[in-house]
């Protein structure tokens, strides 16, 4: 499975835990663990001694997940961040695509949503990622779901702008 293939999957099943749940359950819009991010890529890098290579790392409302890149970026070592905790690695299986590393990754949880908020106030934001871009760039991205189920994929600036918007 590529971590395209993956990623797919995750937006997939985000959107059908949130469809599932109706949202948090306070009436406040679904957001993902943006914030948990940092710990999350922290705590892998600890556990393996020193900075890692990632294909991709996303949060969702739930679990923040991270694709380790190896063996010259030809496998991919998945890991879950649940509850403040590292899980252990799932199997490697073969990837490809561009890998960043921890030190590229410079959102601000506090306002990498705002633009994708200002935008759709009303809507669940059911997964945040975070992907290889070109020379070890990251690119940054938003899975929404509106109040009549329908959703889009934004694609984010730095500061949270949006950059376009893709019909899922």
């Amino acid at each position: 499975m590529t971590v395209g293939n993956v990623r797919r999957w995750l937006v997939a099943a985000a959107m059908f835990a949130t469809a599932a749940c109706g949202g948090d359950g306070d009436g406040d819009p679904v957001r993902p663990l943006v914030d948990q991010i940092t710990p999350a890529m922290a705590a892998v890098d600890a556990s393996l001694g020193g900075p890692q290579q990632y294909f991709e790392v996303n949060a969702t409302p739930q679990v923040v997940n991270l694709f380790v890149a190896t063996d010259n970026a030809t496998m991919v070592v998945p890991y879950v961040w649940v509850g403040g905790q590292l899980g252990t690695p799932s199997e490697p299986t073969t990837a490809e695509g561009a890998t960043f590393a921890t030190a590229a990754v410079t959102l601000d949880p506090s306002t990498i949503l705002d633009g994708v908020t200002d935008e759709l106030p009303d809507s669940d934001i059911v997964l945040f990622t975070v992907v290889g871009g070109p020379a070890g760039a990251v690119q940054y991205g938003a899975g929404v779901q509106s109040e009549n189920g329908g959703t889009l994929d934004v694609l984010l600036g730095a500061d949270g702008s949006v950059q376009s918007v893709d019909a899922g």
